[in-house]
């Protein structure tokens, strides 16, 4: 029973990017952001944010699959610290990443962003994937 409920996880992870993309253009094409007010461009940012996570997290967990079939990671984990990297670890680094574009396009969208905020959204987002590194 558990088995099948992760099956249809995945492919539900799987089709996140999918959906989220046909939503997007959908809203795009046919709404107007002035016509639409915040709840409508909240939506598009949630649609966007939805997207990005989802193809971050199929890009880690895949990259992280094919990484524990090398040798390179059978010599890395021989030491005692080391864990395995875990689909939750992808999950919460994948988060992190996808609310950087969101949060750059918010910025632009408002006239606030410099290539200073720039480098201060990138400098924060690996400050906190390095905490959840650690921490997890």
């Amino acid at each position: 029973m558990l088995n099948h409920i992760t099956e249809r996880l995945w492919y539900g992870i799987y089709l996140t990017p999918i959906v989220s993309l046909l939503m997007l253009f959908y809203i795009w094409n046919t709404t107007n952001p002035g016509t639409v007010g915040p709840l409508g461009i909240l939506f598009v940012f949630i649609l966007l944010y939805l997207f990005w996570a989802s193809i971050f997290f199929i890009i880690l967990h895949l990259g992280f699959s094919l990484f524990k079939k090398s040798s390179l990671f059978h010599a890395l984990l021989s030491r005692r610290d080391n864990k395995p990297f875990n689909w939750k670890l992808s999950y919460y680094v994948a988060s992190i990443i996808a609310f950087m574009p969101v949060l750059l396009l918010a910025m632009q969208s408002v006239n606030q962003l410099t290539i200073r905020d720039v480098l201060l959204v990138v400098v924060f987002t690996g400050l906190a994937i390095f905490y959840v590194l650690r921490r997890s």
